[in-house]
């Protein structure tokens, strides 16, 4: 009985060390092999045509990837998006960048995301005072642009 304590400490360890290895190969596997917005860039950026201060403001949507621009939609306000805030707009996480802006109590806002070979463009039209969120769907597909990076 005096070595039953001092065994069943001892038997503890070896189960519990045995335990400790499965759990870490698991962790590993949650990672993601590879960020894929490294080497896929599909930047959303606003060029203001309008101010506005004006009582018509203007601004154009361009999505750039690498040397080429692709015209999107023409809007009446618009900045980027940080991916800080994609939450607030309801833009997923892994999105390639975003912008949008109000104007008027309503506004229209993008997202880029990586289909594959193909880059989807996500559009939301709100009204300021709807409560339904964030409705996205797809304005635009074009080809994904690789980076040699």
């Amino acid at each position: 009985m005096k070595y039953a304590f001092p065994l069943l400490t001892l038997c503890a360890l070896i189960f519990g060390c045995n335990r400790s290895e499965p759990e870490h190969t698991s962790s590993r596997l949650e990672q993601p092999a590879y960020d894929m917005s490294t080497w896929v860039k599909a930047d959303l950026e606003c060029e203001e045509l309008r101010n506005a201060d004006e009582d018509d403001p203007q601004a154009v949507v361009y999505l750039n990837q690498l040397e080429t621009s692709y015209l999107i939609d023409t809007v009446y306000t618009c900045s980027v998006i940080a991916p800080e805030m994609y939450r607030t707009y309801d833009i997923p996480r892994n999105a390639l960048s975003a912008c949008g802006g109000w104007w008027a109590g309503s506004g229209h806002f993008y997202y880029t995301l990586q289909e594959g070979d193909s880059i989807a463009v996500m559009h939301a039209y709100r009204i300021q005072h709807d409560s339904l969120g964030f409705e996205y769907k797809l304005k635009q597909r074009l080809p994904a642009m690789y980076s040699a990076e």
